[in-house]
């Protein structure tokens, strides 16, 4: 009898559990740490990229944290460095083949492809010749500023663009100064209060007619071997993305929502350029989260 007893207690037991599996009150995913870093002082221009992935990681399975690094002077080299060390384990950069190949990439585009929306930043003398601009071979006829080792650089220069690389920093000095005809940041970065107040600082206006637009956007890597966070990322996005949580946190967004309203609402002349750099699983695993304005 007591033999019995025993395994009924082992069978009820085993019955107990899996009605928890069942109901989700016993979670095999271990909790997980992500740390990333930012440069102190620019936490509040990368605040959509961070809470992104804060929603990602809520969204996917089982209880996780995300620690936000403060780190002073911190280049995208250094933090490719620091996550190559383990120093941290997660960051977001703008796409890079190179970095698909060393690094796992999430293959969600952060910003559902709105940084690959291009506006000019010009000299007020100069949006009289960009009024005739009506393509992309009238487009070559004007140089462009564009960052040192962007991946957009490379974009306009495979698409036959006059362009004049800088360090970041320089490039509203240097089209102050007349070293180009103009340049180009995304819509939403071109709109944002502070940066309109910069521009008008400098004696610079953002440009009235052309959109330039290519497939671009931030992306999320992990270590070559981290498989545990590269999939709890991946289905957080998902997740995230098929419950309508992103799309509601994306149009929460000031920045993001001006920027929507202002392509939709603007009768812009749209150029289109191709963007060899992103290679086929780009295409065919993340095209349904890219936007189709």
């Amino acid at each position: 009898m007591k033999n019995m007893r025993k395994g009924f207690d082992r069978l009820i037991g085993g019955v107990v559990i899996l009605v928890l599996f069942a109901f989700g009150m016993v979670s095999t995913v271990s909790a997980e740490t992500f740390r990333m870093a930012v440069p102190k002082g620019s936490e509040d221009n990368f605040a959509f990229q961070i809470g992104a992935i804060r929603l990602a990681i809520a969204n996917a399975p089982g209880e996780h944290q995300l620690e936000v690094l403060s780190v002073e002077r911190l280049t995208q080299t250094r933090g490719l460095t620091m996550l190559r060390s383990g120093e941290i384990n997660v960051i977001f950069a703008g796409y890079n083949p190179d970095f698909s190949e060393e690094f796992l990439q999430v293959d969600f585009p952060i910003t559902r492809g709105l940084q690959g929306y291009r506006l000019f930043v010009i000299r007020a003398d100069t949006q009289a010749s960009l009024m005739r601009v009506k393509s992309l071979e009238d487009l070559k006829g004007f140089c462009i500023g564009s960052g040192q080792g962007w991946l957009d650089t490379a974009i306009l220069k495979d698409a036959g663009l006059c362009v004049t690389e800088a360090p970041q920093n320089n490039l509203i000095s240097m089209l102050e100064n007349d070293r180009f005809d103009m340049m180009h940041l995304a819509v939403h970065e071109a709109l944002k209060r502070d940066r309109v107040q910069q521009l008008k600082r400098a004696g610079l206006r953002v440009e009235e007619t052309l959109l330039l637009r290519y497939q671009y956007d931030f992306f999320t890597y992990v270590g070559k071997n981290d498989k545990i966070r590269h999939s709890l990322l991946e289905q957080g996005f998902q997740n995230a993305f098929f419950s309508g949580a992103f799309n509601e946190y994306f149009r929460s967004d000031p920045s993001i929502a001006a920027a929507m309203d202002y392509i939709r609402q603007s009768d812009r002349r749209v150029i289109d350029l191709d963007n060899p750099g992103i290679g086929p699983k780009n295409d065919q695993t993340a095209e349904q989260y890219w936007l189709t304005e």
